[in-house]
């Protein structure tokens, strides 16, 4: 039941990210689109490139879990960690809140998957 357990936060983790990482790419690509670059959408300000590096993560890891791979936990936690953090930070800096209010919503949940499978052994 524990590796039932952990396969299901795993896959719940990594479709939530994958959710976040398009939520990220689709509105960079629509900029690039109308004439901006990448360097400029990824790194003015960084939010979306520490995004992009969180969700990615966090979905390797998922998967790593659902495979019953060893390490999933340590890549699902850097990506949370990260994710956690970049929320924080946005929130701190007074950034208007339609920019963190997902993150915000989320961040919890990631790291509630993160402690399943932190604390559910994979055997």
């Amino acid at each position: 039941l524990d590796m039932l357990i952990r396969r299901l936060a795993g896959a719940v983790g990594a479709a939530l990210s994958g959710w976040m990482l398009w939520e990220t790419i689709t509105p960079i690509m629509r900029q690039i689109s109308l004439g901006s670059d990448l360097a400029t959408e990824l790194l003015n300000p960084p939010v979306a490139l520490l995004r992009i590096i969180s969700t990615a993560l966090l979905i390797v890891g998922g998967l790593l879990a659902v495979a019953a791979i060893r390490g999933a936990v340590w890549v699902f936690a850097a990506g949370a960690l990260v994710f956690a953090l970049m929320t924080g930070a946005m929130i701190g800096l007074g950034a208007d809140y339609t920019l963190w209010r997902d993150e915000a919503i989320i961040a919890p949940f990631l790291l509630v998957i993160c402690g399943v499978l932190a604390f559910c052994p994979r055997k």
